[in-house]
């Protein structure tokens, strides 16, 4: 949606290169402040002048006049400015050859015909971003070699036959974003190249466009149109590019199979129900952007000759069944069908596409997937497969034998198990997603070879042990199973994993977030072994201490692992204020051994928990011992006295 938006800004883009991009200095530089000058470097010649927020025209004419040759072409600028006295003069007394003329954000509402007598050089004429109502034909009969007009972001109402009898050489009109509620049918000038008539308020096109032979670009966009049947120029044999998205039409022109130069066609935001074979002789045709219509159905030769189309977007629709109409698209790179009605797909749909980067099949209502890939079929290739949002239950197999994938999300399904010959013959995978499933094991990938897979997300399911888990993984580099119920953790899970990242060797990351296995006392132990082999634990849990009801909060920084374990303290009873650097007020606390810390110790606000702060040595396994204090100078005698360091309960971490 973002690149069809651009294209729909290059028209205003080509009316204003005034003042693009120039980078030499002009020699007149200083002489004529408080413009500014600059050579043209877009190839036309020209010293661009550019004279923005002045208070009075005469300003301009003391700068100017008598400054430049008349051999010199000028491009000249007068923008952001007040103007009261513009009435009292022209352009003609500031001798200048002025080819391009741009007055923009000007407060202007009309013009006085004498201020532009004698413009004969002029190509280029910009008005946009002022207060017009009407086109200012009395002014344009004084250029009568314009090219290009831009009218943008004015309140023009409509387009007369008198508007541009005059400037019959015009070729870009851009009267974008105006009032437009009518064009009377001979009122564009029949050489016109492009034209953009965008964000207005026409109903119909009234005939128009239909004999303007030479159109290359036609830009309707955020009308009222309800219909554009007969109004598409049929004889322009170079138009390459429809831009007719935010309408309220119901059905594509036929026109469009008299376009057999059309490259590129944008009918987004529409009521189309139905293709109605349309494009079907198309064949420069490169990219489609039908989304956000109701198109319910795809008939089998829909795309018949559009055998070089690379981008299809037909997301937001209500697309119930596809009929194998995208297999003529060898072309195809992109295929956007997020959000429709689909029910099952199969990969028979896109058998014999080798050159799909991406296909978006997101929240549809996709239960099954199949017609898996033949393993020796190389003609089918995915880089990216978004299958998430769905109501998919098992792969049974489908996706074995699709080469090339990168990517696969099955996030957000409702997916139990996945089984050895989902993931056979996977071998580029890179990033598998199946979080937020109902997966109590992945087991079954130990017997699956997944060569570079590098990411794991599975977080959200159900699973409760890991095992032999990531021994089909020998590239991964990161296992997210937070969130789920892992209560037990073999070692071995890592130990035919080596994650490299750009062949230096890495580390690991396996994310245990809010798991129960994080409140386990060996814990820690796990943590050292697994850290010997090149793999680190990170994750926060809510575990509760054996001996107190006080929570313990166990929170991971940045992956830290503490080189040794530290000691939770917590409160046995009310108004414990222990402050670092002041005298300890008699307390009753208590320590145990809790596992290894991931982290550090978070106080909570209602008080109950303490950061120990550096760790000191663990009492034995199993075992709570209760320090009393009952005064200052016990407090200080204690062998652990010049161990700890402990904060005020209801202040924040250091």
């Amino acid at each position: 949606m973002i690149a069809f938006a651009l294209v729909a800004a290059l028209m205003c883009a080509l009316a204003g290169r005034l003042g693009a991009g120039a980078s030499f200095h002009c020699a007149m530089r200083r002489e004529i402040s408080p413009c500014t000058c600059r050579r043209d470097d877009v190839g036309t010649g020209a010293i661009l002048v550019v004279c923005q927020r002045i208070s009075t025209y005469e300003d301009i004419a003391r700068a100017l006049t008598g400054k430049f040759s008349p051999e010199t072409k000028i491009g000249l600028d007068i923008s952001y400015s007040q103007l009261p006295d513009f009435t009292e003069h022209s352009f003609r007394e500031l001798g200048l050859s002025i080819t391009r003329l741009k007055l923009n954000f000007d407060n202007l509402s009309e013009l006085k015909e004498s201020v532009f007598t004698k413009l004969d050089l002029l190509d280029y004429f910009s008005l946009a971003d002022n207060s017009f109502t009407e086109m200012p034909r009395h002014v344009l009969r004084h250029m009568p070699h314009v090219k290009t007009l831009d009218f943008c972001r004015n309140k023009i109402t409509k387009l007369t036959e008198e508007d541009f009898k005059d400037i019959q050489e015009l070729e870009h009109l851009v009267v974008a974003d105006n009032q437009i509620s009518k064009i009377e049918k001979h009122a564009i000038p029949k050489g016109l190249k492009h034209v953009h008539l965008g964000i207005n308020k026409l109903s119909s096109l009234n005939g128009a466009l239909r004999d303007l032979d030479d159109l290359e670009w036609i830009f309707i966009n955020a009308n009222n149109l309800k219909s554009i049947d007969n109004e598409l120029p049929v004889k322009a044999k170079r138009i390459t590019l429809i831009h007719a998205a935010h309408n309220e039409l119901q059905t594509l022109p036929q026109d469009l199979q008299q376009m057999p130069s059309l490259e590129a066609m944008f009918f987004y935001d529409n009521h189309i129900k139905s293709l109605d074979g349309a494009l079907q002789k198309s064949k420069r045709l490169t990219r489609i952007g039908l989304s956000f219509n109701k198109i319910e159905s795809l008939a089998e030769d829909e795309f018949a000759e559009t055998e070089i189309l690379s981008e299809l977007d037909m997301a937001y629709n209500q697309l119930r069944i596809l009929n194998g109409s995208l297999r003529s698209l060898k072309s195809l790179r992109y295929l956007n069908l997020t959000h429709n009605s689909l029910t099952e797909f199969s990969l028979q749909e896109i058998k014999g596409l080798k050159r799909l980067s991406v296909i978006d099949l997101s929240y549809n209502k996709i239960s099954s997937v199949t017609g898996n890939m033949n393993l020796v079929d190389v003609e089918t290739r995915v880089l990216e497969l978004r299958l998430d949002h769905n109501y998919i239950l098992n792969l049974g197999g489908a996706l074995m034998g699709l080469r090339g994938l990168l990517t696969l999300n099955l996030s957000n399904n409702q997916i139990q198990k996945i089984s050895p010959d989902d993931l056979i013959g996977l071998e580029d995978l890179r990033l598998l997603d199946v979080s937020h499933n109902h997966i109590t094991t992945l087991e079954e990938t130990s017997k699956t070879f997944l060569p570079s897979l590098e990411e794991l997300i599975a977080h959200h399911n159900n699973i409760t042990i890991l095992d032999k888990d990531f021994h089909g993984l020998p590239s991964l580099c990161k296992a997210d199973l937070s969130y789920n119920k892992i209560q037990s953790v073999n070692f071995e899970v890592v130990s035919k994993s080596r994650c490299t990242i750009n062949g230096v060797p890495s580390i690991l990351k396996i994310y245990l977030q809010d798991n129960p296995v994080l409140c386990d006392e060996r814990m820690y132990e796990l943590i050292t072994i697994l850290g010997s082999l090149n793999a680190r634990v990170s994750g926060v849990s809510t575990c509760v201490a054996t001996q107190t009801s006080a929570p313990v909060l166990m929170r991971a920084l940045n992956d830290i692992v503490p080189a040794t374990p530290v000691i939770v303290v917590t409160q046995l009873g009310p108004g414990v204020q222990i402050v670092e650097g002041r005298e300890v007020v008699p307390s009753q606390l208590a320590y145990q051994r809790v596992g290894a810390l991931i982290g550090h110790i978070i106080p909570e606000s209602d008080g109950g928990l303490v950061l120990v702060d550096p760790p000191v040595t663990l009492p034995p396994e199993n075992t709570n011992v209760v320090v009393k204090w009952p005064d200052e100078r016990r407090e200080k005698s204690h062998p652990l006295a010049d161990h700890l360091r402990l904060r005020d309960l209801n202040s924040s971490p250091q």
